[in-house]
C-alpha cells in the first residue's frame, strides 16, 4: 500500500466507501457493487433512501445520515440524482467520488451542462471525480472491487490498468487474467470530466505495486502534461499503450461512447514514440506485449534466433521479423557445427535452424540448441516454433520448459524467450506448461514478430536514454 499522501490513495486505498443506489435485490445494478465491496476490508455503508437494511448491512437515507468520515464514494443511480449527491459528498467531506452514471456530455448540450454543475460542486469543496459513464476501479492487492462485474482477481499483481472503456476494458482485463496476467489496479475514467490520464499515470509510476502499466484509451485531453508524465514514468516502468479513435469512423463512435474527442493520430504516434510508449494497434497486442514485458528480459539486440521443426513457419516467421525491422542473422560457424552433430544431414542449422521432425532426439536437440541460442552473440531473441504432434506430447513439452528455466538461471545474459504455439483446440490447453512458468506463448508467427519488435523498440529507447 502506498503512504496515504495522494488523492488516489483514497481511490485505491479508502477506509470508508459509502455507495449510493446499494440494493438488495438481486439484479439490480446496485446489488452487484454491494456485494463485490462487502468483500473488502474497509467500512462499508450502503445508501439508499428506500432500504433500512442490505445484505445484512444498515442502509442509510443519504450519505449525510452517515456519521463517519467518508474516503470514497460510488454513485451507481440515474443521472438525474448525481448533482444533489455530489452536494452531499461535498458537504460531508467526501475526498473521490466515483459516478458510474451515464447521461452526461456523452449524450449532447445537456448533459455537458450537467457534467459542468457536477464538476463545479465538486471543485469548490476540493473533492475529485472519477467519471461520470464510468464502469468504476478495482485494487486486487486489497480485495477492493468497486464494479459490478464478479470477475475480479483474487490474486495479488503488479500491472496497473487505466481504460476509458468499460466493457472493452473489463473485456482486456479478464481476456488478460485468462492469459496469466496479474493486475493490481484497475480503473476507468469514463468521460474524464475532472480526473486526468496524466494523474493516473504519475501514481502508477510511484506506485510499488505497479510494475507494467496499460492503457486503453479514446482521447487524451492534456496532452502536454500526459506526454511529460508518460515519459518520465517510462524510463523506469514500461507503459504500454493501445490508443483507438484512429479512423474517422471509430473517431465518431468514441465521441458517443465517452464524449471523447480522438484527436490527431499522426500526432499521437509522434508522442507516443518520443515519450518511450509501447503503442499497440489493438487490445490482442496490448495483452501480447504486457504479457511479455512483465513476464520476459528486455533484449538487449533485435537478432532473433529461431528453431522450428517446421521449415515453412521458420521461413514464415523469418519474414515477418525481418519485415519489422528485426533480425534472423546466420550463426557463427563453430555453433552451427554444434547444431548440425544433433540433426539430419538434411536439415539446417543455419538459423532458422530447422530440426525437422524427429521426435525422439526433439527434447534433445532443442535443449542444445535453446543453450547454444544462449551462448551465441547472433541472437538477442529465443523463439522455438512448437506445432501441432509436439503440443501433444506434455514430457517433450516440459523438457523444453525446463531446458529454458535452466538456461535462463544459468547464463548472464539474459535473453527474452517467445513460444510461437500452433495447436490444435484437443492440446491448446498444454500451452500452461510454458504460461505457469512465465514463458509466454504466441499463437502464428505473426504475434511473435509484431510482440518482438514493439519490445525491442522499448528496450532501445532505454538504452539511448543511458547513452
Amino acid at each position: 500500500m502506498t503512504t496515504k499522501s495522494h488523492f488516489l490513495d483514497y481511490l485505491f486505498n479508502p477506509k470508508s466507501i459509502a455507495l449510493v443506489g446499494a440494493s438488495g435485490k438481486e439484479g439490480k445494478i446496485g446489488y452487484f457493487y454491494l456485494k463485490n465491496l462487502l468483500e473488502y476490508k474497509g467500512k462499508i455503508f450502503p445508501v439508499n433512501p428506500k432500504e433500512e437494511e442490505v445484505l445484512g448491512t444498515k442502509c442509510y437515507k443519504s450519505v449525510s445520515e452517515i456519521d463517519e468520515e467518508i474516503d470514497l464514494a460510488v454513485l451507481v443511480i440515474a443521472s438525474k440524482f448525481v448533482v444533489d449527491v455530489i452536494k452531499e459528498c461535498a458537504e460531508k467531506k467526501v475526498k473521490v467520488a466515483v459516478v458510474t452514471s451515464a447521461g452526461f456530455s456523452e449524450t449532447g448540450e445537456e448533459g455537458k451542462k450537467l457534467e459542468e454543475e457536477m464538476l463545479s460542486i465538486a471543485r469548490k469543496a476540493g473533492m475529485r471525480i472519477v467519471g461520470p459513464n464510468c464502469f468504476g476501479i478495482r485494487n486486487c492487492n486489497a480485495s477492493l472491487n468497486a464494479t459490478f462485474s464478479f470477475e475480479a482477481s483474487k490474486e495479488p499483481g503488479t500491472i496497473s490498468f487505466l481504460t476509458q472503456s468499460g466493457g472493452g476494458g473489463e473485456v482486456i482485463y479478464i481476456q488478460g487474467m485468462d492469459e496469466g496476467l496479474k493486475f493490481s489496479k484497475f480503473m476507468v475514467c469514463g468521460n474524464k470530466s475532472d480526473l486526468d490520464d496524466y494523474e493516473v499515470i504519475d501514481y502508477f509510476g510511484n506506485d510499488p505495486e505497479t510494475n507494467v502499466i496499460c492503457l486503453f484509451l479514446e482521447s487524451i485531453k492534456e496532452g502536454r502534461k500526459f506526454y511529460e508524465s508518460a515519459k518520465k514514468v517510462s524510463s523506469k516502468k514500461p507503459i504500454v499503450v493501445c490508443k483507438v479513435g484512429r479512423t474517422e469512423g471509430a473517431a465518431r463512435a468514441a465521441s458517443s461512447h465517452t464524449a471523447a474527442i480522438a484527436g490527431n493520430t499522426v500526432a499521437f504516434d509522434t508522442a507516443f514514440k518520443q515519450a518511450g510508449l509501447i503503442q499497440t494497434r489493438n487490445a490482442q497486442e496490448l495483452i501480447d506485449v504486457v504479457k511479455a514485458v512483465d513476464w520476459q528480459p528486455l533484449p538487449r539486440g533485435n537478432k532473433l534466433g529461431i528453431i522450428t521443426a517446421s521449415g515453412g513457419l521458420g521461413v514464415e516467421l523469418t519474414d515477418l521479423a525481418e519485415e519489422s525491422g528485426l533480425e534472423v542473422p546466420e550463426l557463427e560457424p563453430e555453433i552451427q557445427e554444434r547444431i548440425k552433430a544433433l540433426i539430419p544431414p538434411f536439415a539446417s542449422a543455419r538459423n532458422p535452424v530447422d530440426m525437422t521432425p524427429i521426435w525422439g532426439q526433439f527434447s534433445e536437440v532443442m535443449k542444445k540448441t535453446i543453450e547454444a541460442f544462449y551462448e551465441s552473440n547472433k541472437v538477442d531473441i529465443i523463439v522455438p516454433i512448437i506445432v501441432l504432434r509436439a503440443t501433444r506430447m506434455t514430457d517433450l513439452l516440459e523438457s523444453v520448459r525446463d531446458s529454458i528455466l535452466e538456461c535462463q538461471n544459468k547464463y548472464e545474459a539474459k535473453k527474452p524467450v517467445y513460444i510461437c504455439w500452433i495447436s490444435l483446440k484437443d492440446s491448446i490447453q498444454n500451452k500452461q506448461i510454458f504460461e505457469n512458468a512465465k514463458i509466454p506463448c504466441y499463437e502464428w508467427t505473426g504475434r511473435i514478430a509484431r510482440t518482438s519488435a514493439l519490445v525491442r523498440e522499448y528496450a532501445s529507447y532505454l538504452e539511448k536514454l543511458k547513452n
